[in-house]
């Protein structure tokens, strides 16, 4: 049943998948219809992601409270239309996918609602439904929307190629490796275990040392926000951070005004409420200030590492971060809920330690001449920046180069 208030669209009676309905055995198939649809609201949205069952993979940036709370504090700045698309297989829901017509200078583009707060793009998906869905099938519908609506290009950026174990349906057009992977590793019943296996012995016990340091001053604690007046002050002392490291690494910070302070504050409020994709927001405090945060999120099995922030005073040489990093780690450990460690986009020392680089791909779909023009920069832009992230001769250099510019600047 089509949910409340979506229009067909991009419908052809005629056209339907062959999937497989016995993923065990791979022997048995069958031929089932794709329908997509449009929802007129986030109200909608919420009901159709409902029928999605609520063991449906998904990742929290796709979830409706984390799009709503995207499109109120930024659609508007970023001239977004939502274009909320439900899908279907034999009318049962299969699929959601919050995408956006977005206009890009003279370029009018089709991609994922809220891809520059997001660590990766996946949807949201009814688990059998995605060894069903032919990704040749889904590109057509999904290319027959972009015409509908007169975007110039379909781009899903940040895809992983996997969805659990299966091939990621959205893995279709034109794929370009995305310049920055995610970081995923497993997480442990026996913290200490995976203390020993992740890290040297060299590396636990200097860790330890500046653990200790930390904890000699006064009043030391590790703090997850409860109460909205935590909240407010953690997230002071995350956007003052953030603000302090951009000036001073020249390093870009995506959260910078009034519009990123509102959706944090609103995610920050949802918290770890099931039905909701909310924040939680940690510290590491001694002597009264708070000297690094972290922002993360639970989405299923998984711990998701959000963004963070460190001071730069007395104790930065400590490494607040990672020490409070690793708390958090801890905690995750002892969660028999927790199997998975996902410490988002960015290539960082840290995050090597606890997991592995993942790498994520951008799908491309040129719907007009335009397009095509505009894909061919995108694509190059693209391989250019991941091989310069890969070089460990160029990438350092953009780092130096970076930093001299914010000094530059701040002078």
């Amino acid at each position: 049943m089509v949910a409340t208030g979506a229009n067909a669209l991009a419908s052809d009676p005629d056209e339907r998948l062959v999937g497989s309905a016995d993923k065990t055995t791979g022997c048995n198939r069958q031929t089932v219809e794709l329908r997509l649809a449009r929802l007129d609201d986030f109200a909608s949205a919420r009901d159709f992601i409902a029928q999605l069952g609520e063991d449906r993979l998904s990742l929290p940036y796709h979830e409706a409270s984390w799009i709503e709370a995207w499109q109120t504090s930024f659609g508007e700045i970023e001239r977004c239309e939502p274009v909320l698309v439900a899908g279907f297989l034999d009318e049962q829901a299969a699929f959601f996918l919050p995408l956006a017509l977005q206009k890009k200078g003279p370029l009018c583009v089709l991609g994922f609602l809220g891809q520059n707060k997001a660590n990766q793009s996946t949807g949201l998906w009814r688990r059998s439904a995605v060894d069903a869905v032919e990704p040749a099938v889904l590109h057509r519908h999904l290319s027959a929307l972009g015409k509908t609506l007169e975007a110039d290009l379909l781009q899903l950026a940040n895809l992983p190629e996997h969805l659990v174990e299966s091939p990621n349906p959205l893995c279709l057009g034109e794929l370009v490796q995305s310049p920055s992977p995610v970081f995923i590793g497993p997480l442990s019943a026996d913290f200490d275990d995976l203390f020993r296996t992740s890290h040297s012995k060299a590396a636990r016990k200097k860790l330890a040392k500046k653990q200790k340091s930390l904890e000699a001053a006064d009043n030391f604690q590790i703090v997850c926000a409860a109460t909205d007046a935590e909240i407010e002050r953690g997230l002071k002392a995350f956007l003052e951070q953030r603000a302090v490291r951009a000036a001073a690494t020249g390093i870009p910070n995506v959260f910078t005004g009034e519009k990123e302070k509102l959706f944090l504050e609103t995610l920050l409020k949802f918290g770890p409420q099931p039905d909701q994709a909310g924040l939680n927001l940690w510290w590491l405090e001694c002597e009264g200030e708070i000297r690094a945060t972290y922002l993360s999120c639970r989405s299923g099995d998984r711990l998701i590492g959000y963004a963070n922030s460190i001071s730069h005073d007395d104790m930065t040489a400590h490494s607040p971060g990672v020490v409070l990093l690793k708390e958090i780690i801890a905690r995750a450990c002892a969660d028999p809920g927790l199997h998975c460690l996902d410490l988002g986009l960015g290539d960082e020392r840290y995050k090597r330690s606890w997991s592995e680089a993942v790498a994520l791909f951008d799908s491309y779909t040129p719907l007009t001449l335009k397009g095509k023009m505009a894909f061919f920069a995108f694509s190059k832009k693209q391989a250019l920046k991941a091989r310069i992230r890969k070089s460990e001769a160029l990438w350092p250099l953009v780092r130096k180069m970076r930093a001299l510019k914010a000094r530059v600047r701040s002078s």
